[in-house]
């Protein structure tokens, strides 16, 4: 009777494989949106449809007489790993699973069709055999921890048990399909490695070439590049897209359309050195409408076309930057003198959210970008979860009032106002005195806002917080994500759930801001707004009475660096599960540098940049440290706990100098420390961080990282 079902079960993994495979691809190319996730589980069940008395897999099954337990296993993964958080093998699992299939099926077909004297396949009929020494590794990989070691132990249950029609030992552990996929899988990767190594070496004498191809050959990873920028400019990717943009921008100013030309030559990206970028991503590949010409419209269809093939290969390095982590240094671990130019630590997750907006800004429409990046599809747009839920609602969005219930926008528009479960026009609501317990309130995709401002300023709030979310998850996007999960995410097999809006107070003026909050803080009167962590809520003043127009710094009453630096607060504790004991012990001005960091915003023609020691607080920080010599050594700086830092008589100085601080970290020698500092924010938000937590990511001493600074900022 197993022997009867097993095929049926085994053919609905098929199908469900054969369908994820499909769905992969779709949305691989960018194409319309590939199906549910559940899709594959649904096209499994269609193996047990009878036809003529049978189930479907049975008739299929006349096909193929066995699929080996692995290569089942291996397509059962495949096919549901977008319903479990956490998928049945891992990568290293995989990798295994492929060279055992590989090594297996060249051990095993060859000889049994006759090349040796010796038939490897006799012993799969004898006892313990074949069965024993694939129990013997399953072992020795459980021990390892590596749990393709339990996929050969379910292969000898299932030979115990008789799951397969044969008796065999090895045809529970490997089959013609599983051996040629397998084979596939160790080819193609082969081969992308031999031509990474022809295009490293190109242009050098053959004979290096050869003796480079017969001494590497022997492995299937190549050494990581030392400047983690290599892994935004790989081989032969950067160099396509300027000659393929360098024959657009020709025939453009050729055909007399120099907005196009234009457009084509200023797409490419400033250089990082020195600062962070950060993109706005187009809704869609739209076609502008000055776009007239046939010509015209044939550049820009070829110019879409080179922008999606490196959106493509800028994926595809997203993704190997995410697979690119280690385990972060141990206790007294700061590496050697080859790492002097290296990243300091091997985990990769900051260049892989770079790489995944880069992907997205020249091809917004990349499904699997989005996925990943934590959108979702609706009608024609990818829109956040939250915004798809309340679409999913029927509620409509507008830019001066927010998200609404269904069919209260066109009223809104026209001047209504609901208040209360009744209507009532806006003029009269507006004259109405506001408290903040009868406050407006405005939701956003991402906030929800309690104001007694007026309506302008509530949109313009709402203008900076999803700016600021938009900019903080690209910039600090790693620290939100796990490594393991931001993997997950870029192979397709992770999804972000919606979660409940932040929360936001806007107060018509000063004195209700500190009225509000001077009992919670007594020093609230200087400040220009503030995180209340226990209540998790950001609290903000509408300061338009106050504001003096030649101040660049304020707009429409509200000032957007402090909105930047509070919200950065606010991302920071809630957008991960954090220790409300955050900074109390060790580290709290890491918490303050990366709020000063987002202070530093510019805003640019392809979205903005953020440090640089010419913006923001560093300037001051570079003053304090060149011509005043005041600084704080990090030995001293990193041990100070919330109240120590808070209580110290050098605040104003220190908090000029952690700004310089974080323009080091984050870019300093284009961005080696980047990934080492945003986890040791995990760390100091997670409550596990130590006094000497920071150079040990850093692989340095606290000394060495010192005298780094100085020379940043002397630079």
């Amino acid at each position: 009777m197993v022997e009867w079902w097993y095929p049926v079960a085994v053919w609905a993994i098929v199908i469900g494989a054969v369908v994820r495979s499909i769905q992969v691809g779709m949305n691989a190319a960018g194409l319309s949106h590939a199906g549910p996730r559940w899709l594959p589980l649904v096209a499994g069940a269609l193996a047990i449809v009878p036809i003529d008395g049978l189930p479907l897999a049975r008739w299929l099954h006349s096909f193929n007489a066995n699929f080996s337990i692995p290569l089942s296993i291996l397509l059962l993964d495949f096919g549901i790993s977008p319903l479990l958080r956490k998928p049945l093998l891992n990568r290293r699992a995989t990798l295994t699973a492929i060279w055992f299939g590989c090594t297996c099926g060249l051990l095993l077909y060859p000889l049994s069709l006759g090349l040796g004297s010796f038939d490897p396949y006799e012993l799969g009929w004898k006892s313990p055999g074949v069965a024993a020494a694939a129990a013997m590794c399953g072992g020795v990989l459980l021990l390892q921890k590596n749990t393709f070691g339990a996929v050969l132990v379910v292969a000898g249950a299932a030979w115990q048990i008789g799951c397969l029609e044969s008796d065999n030992a090895w045809d529970y552990l490997i089959d013609p399909v599983y051996w040629l996929l397998s084979t596939i899988n160790v080819a193609a990767v082969m081969i992308g490695w031999l031509v990474s190594v022809w295009q490293k070496l190109r242009g050098r004498t053959s004979a290096t070439l050869i003796g480079a191809i017969l001494v590497g050959s022997s492995s299937l990873y190549v050494c990581e590049a030392e400047d983690q920028n290599s892994l935004a400019t790989p081989i032969g990717l950067d160099e396509k897209w300027q000659t393929a943009a360098a024959e657009l921008h020709r025939r453009a100013t050729s055909s007399g359309n120099e907005r196009l030309a234009l457009l084509i030559r200023d797409w490419r990206l400033p250089d990082e050195a020195g600062r962070t970028l950060a993109v706005t991503l187009p809704p869609k590949l739209e076609q502008p409408e000055w776009i007239l010409s046939a010509d015209a419209q044939a550049i820009w269809s070829d110019f879409c076309d080179a922008r999606r093939e490196r959106a493509a290969g800028t994926f595809s390095m997203a993704l190997a930057a995410a697979r690119a982590r280690g385990k972060p240094p141990a206790s007294g671990d700061r590496g050697d003198a080859e790492d002097a130019v290296r990243p300091a630590m091997q985990q990769q997750s900051c260049a892989a959210v770079r790489l995944l907006y880069r992907t997205l800004r020249d091809d917004p429409e990349h499904a699997q970008a989005r996925e990943a990046g934590g959108w979702v599809r609706r009608g024609g747009s990818w829109v956040w979860p939250e915004a798809a839920r309340r679409l999913d609602k029927g509620e409509e969005y507008s830019a001066a009032h927010g998200w609404l219930p269904k069919g209260r926008l066109a009223r809104y528009e026209a001047g209504d106002r609901y208040v209360r479960g009744r209507w009532m026009k806006a003029s009269e609501d507006a004259a109405k005195p506001r408290t903040l317990s009868h406050g407006w309130k405005c939701n956003s995709d991402h906030w929800q806002i309690v104001s007694t401002a007026s309506h302008e300023s509530i949109a313009l709030l709402v203008l900076y917080l999803e700016e600021s979310h938009s900019i903080w998850r690209q910039i600090f996007g790693a620290f939100s994500i796990p490594p393991a999960e931001l993997e997950k995410r870029l192979e397709g097999r992770g999804r972000i759930a919606a979660r409940d809006p932040f929360a936001a107070v806007l107060l018509a003026n000063r004195k209700e801001y500190v009225a509000q909050m001077e009992a919670l803080e007594p020093t609230i009167a200087r400040t220009l707004g503030i995180y209340w962590s226990p209540t998790h809520t950001a609290w903000f003043f509408d300061s338009k009475a106050q504001h003096d127009p030649a101040d660049d710094a304020f707009s429409g009453g509200l000032e957007s660096t402090t909105i930047y630096h509070e919200a950065t607060h606010q991302l920071f504790a809630e957008t991960r599960v954090t220790s409300p004991l955050a900074g109390e012990r060790f580290g709290f001005w890491a918490i303050e540098a990366a709020a000063c960091f987002m202070e530093s915003l510019q805003a640019t023609d392809f979205g903005w940049t953020l440090g640089g020691i010419e913006n923001g607080r560093a300037p001051a920080a570079r003053q304090r440290l060149l011509e005043d010599n005041f600084y704080v050594p990090l030995e001293e700086l990193t041990a100070m706990g919330r109240r120590e830092f808070q209580a110290d008589a050098r605040l104003p100085e220190i908090y000029s100098q952690i700004s310089g601080l974080a323009d080091f970290f984050m870019n300093g020698q284009r961005g080696r420390y980047r990934e080492a500092f945003v986890e040791y924010l995990v760390r100091i938000y997670t409550g596990t961080v130590d006094a000497d937590t920071l150079w040990r990511l850093c692989k340095r001493s606290a000394s060495e990282l010192d005298d780094e600074y100085r020379r940043h900022m002397a630079r």
